[in-house]
């Protein structure tokens, strides 16, 4: 039941219907409160309604075995970086990288969560050790998508004066 609540969830949003698609997020994390895709749908959702105070509600209440995963505390910070509290967001961001465990590039299957992992660095004041990777990361054997990925994502990188994820990607409030 929970995919295909998910799936309806996103079929919703595709049509521009959030507040269908909540309600079909909300009933998939009813049947299973842990499931952080589904937690990250909703945020998500929540941020395009511009209703970041219902994201960070739904943040604040899952549930304990979760509340410190890194995912979630980069979704609170997020979130509330929307809420214009960016000295409250940068705590979160820092505490969920010194707790990720350092991820490195493998192969095309895990790209984007390893320059998810360098947008964090940079984000926590880590820019330089970031680029240095972006820089190793070029001399590995990558097919023309992941060159093509990475040639958009580091010029973000490149730029970054502080301020949040808002700030590297150009969504300043």
């Amino acid at each position: 039941m929970v995919v295909e609540y998910q799936e309806k969830g996103i079929e919703y949003e595709m049509e521009n219907k959030t507040d269908s698609a909540i309600v079909f997020y909300k009933k998939a994390i009813e049947i299973a409160p842990t499931d952080i895709t589904t937690i990250e749908s909703l945020t998500k959702t929540y941020w395009r309604n511009e209703q970041p105070e219902l994201a960070l509600e739904i943040l604040n209440k899952v549930p304990n075995e979760i509340k410190q995963f890194n995912s979630i505390l980069t979704l609170k910070g997020m979130t509330l970086e929307k809420m214009d509290k960016l000295n409250e967001s940068m705590e979160l961001y820092k505490k969920a990288f010194e707790q990720s465990p350092k991820i490195r590039y493998k192969n095309e299957e895990n790209l984007m969560e390893f320059i998810g992992y360098l947008m964090l660095q940079t984000i926590v004041g880590e820019k330089e050790q970031a680029l240095a990777e972006f820089d190793r990361l070029k001399e590995k054997k990558l097919t023309e998508s992941e060159k093509q990925y990475i040639k958009s994502i580091q010029p973000l990188i490149e730029n970054y004066k502080g301020g949040g994820y808002n700030a590297i990607f150009g969504n300043e409030q």
